[in-house]
């Protein structure tokens, strides 16, 4: 009985000593690659809204050539444009 005991306490000390060394390794390693990860995000995202506003800005001079829009007569309007606030 003693050495059941005795061998619980033991697995159980050496259980938290394990789990606490690899709580500490993983807090020193996880914010840089978290943060890595968040910037490839984040670049990702402004490259897709870079390419989205791109292809609207040719489909836009597509459809104004196509109905015979003129251009100089839609840069009046500027003012209800909505600005890029990135």
């Amino acid at each position: 009985m003693i050495k059941r005991i005795l061998w619980f306490v033991i697995g159980t000390a050496v259980g938290v000593y394990a789990v606490t060394r690899l709580k500490k390794r993983a807090q020193v390693l996880a914010p840089e690659s978290l943060q890595q990860s968040a910037e490839k995000v984040a670049s990702a995202i402004r490259h897709f809204g870079d390419e989205v506003r791109a292809g609207m800005a040719e489909r836009e001079t597509e459809l104004r050539d196509a109905l015979g829009i003129d251009t100089a007569a839609a840069h009046q309007n500027d003012s209800t444009q909505r600005e890029d606030y990135r």
